[in-house]
Formats: structure tokens, sequence, C-alpha cells
């Protein structure tokens, strides 16, 4: 068994104008029935790989969608039947994704009992115009209470979701969120670059002349968002990511580090060994494929030995913690003739701003943040 799953919970009141993940409008007949299911692909699962079920598994992170839409009773029901095939007994971090509109006191005393430990709640921004105007169906206010409900029930392990480079957000409204942000007692803030999904409202929205950020006007937003955390005391350990110390989000860590994982649900992405797959996304034919005892549609692909290395080593590099080019060969033997090259190429983007080395690793730079994906594609 990978050592961490994910549990995809398709299922949302509304869609949200800039939203590009599978969801769909949660009805009661499917709501009542979905808990159950996940339970059943994890059964076809672990049939089909007996020894898998000996690894120990580390994280659970529960997303969507929004995983409160199927209710407390639901919600329970989902991990009682996840905990009868496989003991969550030595799960380290369970994470729940949540909207300000769901958090309720009968929910997180629910979440706790379950063994969930840290929450990340979708917030946005602070600032009730922009939230209207992406389709957000929640307040400012809304989003600082379930903050503090979460808090005031126990949970120590709260975050949010900001999202920079919205239309119409000033600087100064910026400033406020990440300020507003900084002072709630949080343990970790995602701050993500708006990107036009297609076929999302806003992509048509945009197509019709909705003003949209230009590119340095995201970049600043970022920057300003760094700026804002540090002071507080956040670290940027991902691209996206800042959390306090010793407060980085385990399962998603996991995966940049290259680990396996387990995703289940229509649009779930797994990885085991040199195999990856991705659930297709259409609740129906998920339904009706486990319904009738068979592991739901998927795209499946396997990789060589050389491929499956070097994707997993272009995760780490996401991560402020950076590569050393020795250890991942050493870690990967096949790649063991690229340490040496790798090196000289870093040395050279080094000499543009775009990474630096701290001892025998080596991170990409603020500017290397900027662009990530071409330094990959030079090492790789």
């Amino acid at each position: 068994m990978p050592t961490h799953l994910y549990i995809h919970v398709p299922f949302c009141d509304g869609k949200c104008h800039y939203c590009g993940f599978y969801s769909v409008l949660a009805a009661p007949s499917l709501t009542a029935l979905y808990p159950g299911l996940p339970a059943c692909e994890l059964e076809h699962f672990l049939t089909a790989h007996p020894r898998t079920a000996q690894t120990p598994l580390r994280t659970v992170y529960m997303g969507g969608g929004t995983p409160a839409m199927l209710g407390p009773e639901g919600l329970k029901r989902l991990a009682d039947t996840l905990a009868a095939r496989l003991s969550l007994d030595a799960v380290e971090e369970w994470t729940v994704e949540l909207n300000p509109s769901s958090v309720t006191p009968v929910l997180l005393k629910t979440l706790g009992a379950l063994g969930v430990n840290r929450l990340s709640i979708g917030v946005q921004c602070f600032d009730d115009a922009a939230l209207a105007r992406v389709g957000r169906r929640h307040t400012a206010e809304a989003a600082l209470r379930a903050i503090r409900m979460a808090q005031d029930t126990g949970f120590g392990n709260v975050g949010i979701d900001l999202i920079a480079g919205l239309p119409g957000v000033t600087p100064d409204v910026w400033q406020s969120t990440l300020e507003h942000a900084a002072a709630l007692g949080l343990t970790h803030l995602s701050v993500y670059a708006l990107s036009l999904e297609p076929g999302t409202p806003l992509a048509a929205q945009a197509a019709k002349g909705l003003v949209m950020p230009d590119d340095d006007a995201q970049l600043a937003a970022l920057a300003q968002a760094e700026s804002v955390l540090a002071q507080a005391g956040f670290a940027r350990y991902e691209i996206s990511n800042y959390a306090l110390p010793g407060f980085e989000c385990r399962h998603n860590m996991g995966i940049w580090r290259g680990n396996d994982y387990l995703g289940l649900g229509p649009a779930a992405a797994s990885r085991a060994g040199r195999s990856r797959w991705t659930n297709s996304e259409d609740l129906a034919e998920y339904i009706e494929a486990l319904t009738q005892g068979q592991l739901p549609p998927c795209e499946k692909e396997t990789l060589d030995e050389t491929d499956d290395a070097m994707e997993r080593v272009v995760f780490s590099l996401r991560l402020a913690e950076g590569i050393d080019p020795f250890e991942e060969a050493r870690r990967f033997p096949v790649l063991g003739n690229r340490a040496d090259g790798w090196e000289e190429r870093l040395e050279n983007l080094a000499r543009l701003g775009i990474t630096e080395r701290g001892g025998r690793r080596w991170r990409l730079t603020a500017r290397g943040r900027e662009v990530c994906d071409a330094v990959i594609r030079e090492l790789f």
C-alpha cells in the first residue's frame, strides 16, 4: 500500500468561476450512496495487490469538491468503511478540505472523533466583492467564523488557501488579505496564482473582455505574499505553500519527494511503482463500475525505469530543500551517470541567478521559482 492516500469527494453546492477540478452538484441520492464507494475501490486495489496492505499508511487527504457535502454521518461512514479494510492506526496526518460555509460545530466534532488532525479551508480572499466576482459562496466574515470555530474546537493545525491575481483585486486589497491571514493564528497558507482553466466560466468571461492581471501583476502579487508571510514567521517551503516550522503538509511533501500514493474517487490520481493512473472524470461511470464489482475506468501508463526516476526527482525541485544530484543518483541508480551533468547545469543556472547552493543541495532562487518549468526542461 502506498503510504499516502487521497480521497476525492466530487460534490459541491455550486461551481466557482475559476475551478477546473472535477465536481458535480450535490444531490441527496448521490451523497447518500458515495461514502461506501472509495472503500470498494480500495478493496479491489488490495485484492489486485495483496502485498501492499503490509505497508503502513502515513497520511490521508480528503479533497474535492467539498468533502463536507457528505455531512457528518456520511464522512463517518466513509472513514469507517476504509478502516474496515485498511489500518489507520499509523496515520500521522489526516487532512480534510473544507469551504467556510460548510463548517459547523457538529461537523468539526465528527472530524476530530475520526482522527482528522489537519484542516485546509478554502478562503481565497478576505474581500467580499472579489469573492462574489469569482462565484465564491461565502463572505469574508463567514471565513473568519469558520477559522475561529475550527481553532476553538481544538484543531491546532488549520490552514487556508488564498488565490493571488483575482480580477479586480488591487495591491492594497491583496495586502489587507495577507495581513489578515497572517494574524489569524494559522499554521499553513497555500497561495496559488490564478490560472485560466479551459472551459471554466472565468475563461469565458476573460474571452469576453474581463480584465485579468498580466504576468507581471501575478508575480508582484506572489512576491507581496512572500514578503508579508515571511515577516509573520511563515517559510515558503514549496512554490505555492507556506508553513510555520513543523507544520508543512506531510501528505504533499511525501508526493513532492517522489513517494507512491493511491487516489480513490473519480478523477483521483495514483502512482505505484512505475505505474501511474488517473480515474475517469465521470461519477456515473465510477458508480457503475464499482456496483458491478469492477475497478473504475482510468487512464494508465507504465514508465520505463529512467523516466520514472527522472519524474520523481523533478517534483523535488518544487521544494525549498532542493535536490542533491549525487544523492538522487544513489537513490535511483539508473540516474547514476547524470549527476555530474546536473551539477554543471545547476552551476550555469546559478550564474543567471536562477539556482543557488546550500551545502550539497541545489534549490531554486526567487527568480528560479518564477521559471520552474523552464529549469526542469533544462535539467531533464
